[in-house]
């Protein structure tokens, strides 16, 4: 009888086991694809002293920011040079300047 009582227990643990891996499964998938429709879009003007830093902190480690997008507002310090140079040490984000970037943004509309 006990050993009938302990089998019960195993298999309701084995089975809530199961229908929360499918579960995870199915969320992950959900936020996958919500992820790919999200787009983080920053627009910056004259600010290479603290940009570099600034995207390293947001990109470091997060799947996130895999669309980010930055756009110069046609900078007239180095910050764009810093930014393609961000881009090019495979930071995910996209770089554009100011035309591109309205082009971009008449786009999304």
């Amino acid at each position: 009888m006990l050993e009938t009582i302990i089998y019960g227990f195993i298999w309701c643990f084995a089975v809530y086991g199961i229908l929360v891996m499918i579960q995870e499964i199915t969320r992950n998938n959900t936020y996958k694809k919500i992820e790919e429709n999200i787009k983080v879009i920053l627009t910056v003007k004259n600010v290479e002293d603290g940009i570099e830093n600034y995207i390293r902190e947001i990109s470091c480690g997060r799947n996130f920011y895999n669309n980010l997008v930055v756009i110069d507002m046609d900078s007239s310090d180095e910050t764009l040079c810093i930014l393609k140079e961000l881009e090019k040490e495979n930071i995910n984000m996209k770089v554009l300047n100011e035309k591109e970037g309205k082009d971009y943004l008449e786009k999304l509309a």
